[in-house]
C-alpha cells in the first residue's frame, strides 16, 4: 500500500465497508482498517441481526454493484403490521398501496450483507482492506492526516473517517463529546422457523418490555427482535432451549402454527447516542461513530449508508 491514501476509514462494520467500496468505486485511494479478522466476521456465530434495507437504499446497493449478490437472500417485506400487546386492532402498511410492485423493503442478514461488501473490497485494486489492524494517533495538519497503525507503519491522509463504532475512540481523540442515555433495555435477537408462510408480512407487537418483531426472512423463517428489560434478559438468554422456546412462543402467538427457534441468541443492549458535531480537522464521523438510534424503526443502517453519486 502506498503511504499516501484519500481516504482511510477506521471500522470495516457494514458501514465502513459500504463508505469505502462506494468511495473506492468512484475512484478514490481507500485503506479500511478493522481490528477484527474478515474470516471471523463471516463465521455464522459472528453476528445474529439483519438489516431491514428500504428501498432507497436498495437503490445504493443497486448503483453500486452490489444487489445482484444480496438478491437471492433479501426478503420483501410486502406489509407491515403493527399492534399494541393484544390488542385485536392493528396499524397496517401494505406496499400495493404505494401504486408500485416494489416493496415496502427487504429483510437480509448482516453476514449476507458483509460477504458481499469483503468480497467487493477485496476486488477493487485502489482499496485496501487492512485487518487485523488497530488505527492508533492520529496528527493533523491544515493539509493531510498522519495515521500510526498498529503494526507500525505510519499512513498520510487526506481525510478519516471514523466508523469506529459507539465508543468510537477517534471521536474522543479529536475531543468531539456526545450525548447519550441507555434505554435500560437489551434487544435479544434470534431465527426462528415456523409452521405457516410468512408472506412477507412484517409484524411488531408493543409489549410492556418493548416492541416485540417479527422479521421475514427467507427460507420460511422470520428473524426476532425481542426487547425486554435489561436486568431479565440475560436470565432469558440462559434458559433451556425448552424454556426459551415456551417463553418466546408466549410473546410470539400462534398465528404462523409451530415456532422453532434456530440458531444461536444474541443479546444486545440498547443506547441512543449523538455526537455534538460530525467533522474535525481531517475527521469526519459516520455511521454509530455518529450517533445511535433505537431499532424499533429499522432506520439503523438506512441512516447510515452512503449516497451514491447516481442515485
Amino acid at each position: 500500500m502506498s503511504d499516501d491514501v484519500e481516504l482511510l476509514i477506521a471500522g470495516g462494520g457494514l458501514t465502513g465497508l459500504l463508505l469505502g467500496t462506494a468511495c473506492a468505486g468512484a475512484g478514490l485511494t481507500v485503506a479500511i482498517v478493522d481490528r477484527q479478522d474478515p474470516a471471523a466476521q463471516l463465521g455464522e456465530d459472528f453476528d445474529g441481526r439483519c438489516s431491514a434495507i428500504a428501498h432507497g437504499s436498495r437503490k445504493v446497493f443497486d448503483a453500486l454493484g452490489l444487489w445482484a449478490d444480496i438478491a437471492a437472500h433479501a426478503e420483501p417485506i410486502l406489509e407491515i403490521r403493527v399492534a399494541d400487546a393484544d390488542s385485536p386492532l392493528f396499524l397496517h402498511y401494505d406496499h400495493r398501496q404505494l401504486g408500485t410492485s416494489d416493496p415496502l423493503g427487504y429483510i437480509v442478514e448482516n453476514r449476507v450483507l458483509r460477504r458481499a461488501l469483503i468480497e467487493r473490497a477485496r476486488s477493487i485494486p485502489n482499496l485496501n482492506f487492512l485487518a487485523p489492524l488497530t488505527v492508533g494517533v492520529v496528527a493533523t495538519s491544515p493539509l493531510a492526516a498522519a495515521v500510526a497503525l498498529s503494526d507500525e507503519r505510519q499512513v498520510t491522509v487526506r481525510l478519516v473517517a471514523a466508523a469506529d463504532g459507539q465508543r468510537s475512540p477517534l471521536r474522543r481523540g479529536a475531543g468531539i463529546r456526545n450525548v447519550e442515555w441507555q434505554y435500560r433495555q437489551t434487544g435479544i435477537v434470534t431465527t426462528v422457523r415456523h409452521e405457516r408462510p410468512h408472506r412477507g408480512i412484517a409484524v411488531e407487537h408493543f409489549l410492556p418490555a418493548g416492541p416485540f418483531a417479527i422479521l421475514p426472512m427467507t427460507g420460511n423463517r422470520s428473524s426476532i427482535v425481542w426487547t425486554e428489560r435489561a436486568e431479565l434478559a440475560p436470565r432469558l438468554i440462559a434458559l433451556s432451549d425448552a424454556a426459551f422456546s415456551a417463553e418466546l412462543a408466549a410473546r410470539f402467538g400462534d398465528f404462523l402454527g409451530t415456532v422453532e427457534p434456530v440458531g444461536p441468541r444474541w443479546a444486545y443492549p440498547l443506547a441512543l447516542l449523538l455526537a455534538e458535531r460530525y467533522v474535525a480537522p481531517r475527521l469526519a464521523l459516520v455511521g454509530e461513530a455518529a450517533h445511535m438510534i433505537h431499532p424499533i424503526a429499522g432506520q439503523g443502517l438506512n441512516a447510515t449508508s452512503p449516497r451514491s453519486p447516481s442515485w
